[in-house]
């Protein structure tokens, strides 16, 4: 789910640098440009399969951002570069079978990669609070961070993932 969310990042991301490619050249290439997108209703990622980690019933997790940002800051000169994206909004799990509980609530989702000659830092983290058509409750709460050094080596790596069920 967050590589799906990261390679989106990455794709508007490129789509943004190629658009301010006049503009560069008119600045003569110096100092930084800075891009921000912001949008509205658009899917954090493409509905998957899911097992809820409560019942273990198969479904569908899908994700509506409601608000979202893009933000990219670059050098012109370089290839150092800052980028985060945030997105609130909807969430919904939708079991596979007509018995099963289906989910629905709100979610909360930040990425951010920040990249130099000397180290590339990539973390985000997402926040999923549902409650069920039984009246139960999930809430996920993810981490995950990522650093390399400049010879690609990384240095630091985790992945935090929690349930809670009630």
């Amino acid at each position: 789910m967050l590589k799906r969310f990261a390679l989106l990042a990455c794709l508007v991301t490129g789509a943004g640098l190629l658009a301010t490619g006049g503009a560069l050249a008119d600045a003569g290439g110096q100092g930084t440009v800075t891009i921000t997108q912001h949008a509205s209703n658009v899917e954090l990622f493409p509905p998957m399969s899911v097992t809820n980690p409560c019942n273990g019933q198969s479904g569908t997790l899908s994700a509506i951002a409601a608000n979202s940002v893009f933000h990219v800051t670059f050098f012109t000169n370089g290839d150092e570069f800052w980028v985060t994206g945030t997105g609130e909004g909807t969430a919904t799990l939708t079991p596979s079978g007509p018995s099963g509980v289906s989910y629905t609530g709100h979610f909360a989702a930040w990425f951010g990669e920040s990249s130099n000659n000397k180290n590339d830092v990539q973390h985000d983290t997402n926040t999923f609070v549902l409650t069920g058509s039984d009246g139960s409750h999930v809430v996920i709460h993810m981490v995950d961070h990522l650093s390399t050094n400049a010879n690609g080596v990384v240095t630091v790596t985790f992945s935090n993932f929690s349930f809670s069920c009630g």
